[in-house]
C-alpha cells in the first residue's frame, strides 16, 4: 500500500496569524450586523438602542480590529527575504 504523508509546512505563528485574522473579521461582521440592525430600528420607528446595548459597538469593532492587527503582525514573519530559522 502506498504510505501518505503529509509535510507541515506552515509554522505555529502562521497558523495563529490565519486564525487571528479570520476571528477578527467575523468580529467585524458581527459589528456590522449589530449596526445594520440598529440602523433598521431606526427605519421602522422603534425606540432607540439603550446605553448598555450601544456599548456592543465598541466591543465588536474595537476588538475584531485588535485581533487583525495581532494576525498580521504574526503573518509578517513570513514574509520573503526574512531570515527563517528551524
Amino acid at each position: 500500500m502506498a504510505e501518505i504523508s503529509f509535510n507541515k509546512n506552515m509554522r505555529k505563528h502562521e497558523i495563529m496569524g490565519s486564525l487571528l485574522i479570520f476571528i477578527g473579521a467575523t468580529w467585524l461582521g458581527l459589528g456590522l450586523y449589530a449596526t445594520m440592525l440598529a440602523a433598521n430600528r431606526l427605519l421602522a420607528n422603534i425606540p432607540l438602542l439603550s446605553t448598555n446595548q450601544l456599548l456592543i459597538f465598541p466591543l465588536f469593532y474595537g476588538l475584531g480590529s485588535i485581533l487583525i492587527m495581532f494576525g498580521i503582525i504574526e503573518l509578517r514573519e513570513m514574509l520573503p527575504g526574512k531570515n527563517r530559522r528551524n
